[in-house]
């Protein structure tokens, strides 16, 4: 199976499946993606990405950048869009207000690193609905407008529920440097240091989310069931449809 889904209008959208687990399984190929936004899919696109099977698109993005890019699944016969994204941003655009930093690069890291560290308790709900609709038997692809934030963290969330190990995990979010294209995305001005910042996966990042989630809820199994309702009985069935 290849891991990357060549499209046109979407640069980053991959499969999940085909990860170990502790346990000795594999994550199932064609039931799980993770994408960057899906505004800009060609009519080919929409071809490929409903014969891979999808039913749910989970669409992490603010309510103004889902106004601005509609999803062009939005009303599709066959594949259902959910709007899990919050309806107002955590604070101003950071591409809106970097200019006036001391430090822009400084400014760029510290700003995603205290944001990945809200993500997996300000995004809960989003997981719920993910998971439960792969418990379910449906096949979900889960994006926002990078693949990069958002999406990388859900993803992360959602394999180390299914028994990935942690490396794994990480060599997963850190495929969006080999794969993304955010061309068009940088302002003008913008210093190469503050593009890298900005615009690349880190490992640092995905690590500020781990890290709030065990100092917050002590593990992340904890997490999973207290935050996320994941008990013993729900992992099972989620794993139980994702895994072979």
């Amino acid at each position: 199976m290849e891991r990357r889904i060549a499209l046109k209008g979407a640069t980053n959208f991959r499969d999940l499946g085909g990860y170990g687990t502790a346990d000795g399984r594999r994550v199932r190929w064609r039931r799980a993606f993770r994408a960057d936004t899906l505004a800009r899919l060609t009519d080919d696109d929409l071809g490929v990405v409903a014969g891979l099977g999808i039913t749910t698109a989970c669409d992490l993005r603010y309510a103004e950048e889902r106004a601005a890019e509609p999803s062009r699944l939005l009303g599709h016969a066959r594949i259902e869009v959910l709007a899990l994204g919050l309806d107002k941003r955590l604070g101003a655009s950071f591409l809106d207000s970097y200019v006036f930093a001391d430090d822009p690069v400084e400014a760029a890291y510290d700003y995603l690193v205290e944001n990945y560290a809200k993500y997996p308790f300000l995004y809960a709900h989003a997981y719920r609905a993910i998971f439960a609709r792969l418990a379910a038997g449906e096949r979900v692809v889960l994006h926002c407008t990078a693949g990069k934030d958002r999406a990388g963290t859900a993803a992360a969330m959602l394999l180390t529920a299914l028994g990935v190990p942690r490396e794994t995990v990480f060599e997963d979010y850190l495929l969006t440097n080999a794969y993304w294209d955010y061309s068009g995305r940088a302002r003008p001005g913008m210093s190469p240091e503050s593009v890298a910042a900005i615009f690349t996966a880190r490992r640092e990042y995905l690590e500020s989310a781990f890290n709030a989630v065990e100092t917050r809820c002590g593990s992340v199994e904890a997490y999973l069931a207290d935050h996320l309702g994941l008990d013993v009985g729900a992992q099972e069935a989620l794993r139980a449809a994702c895994l072979e």
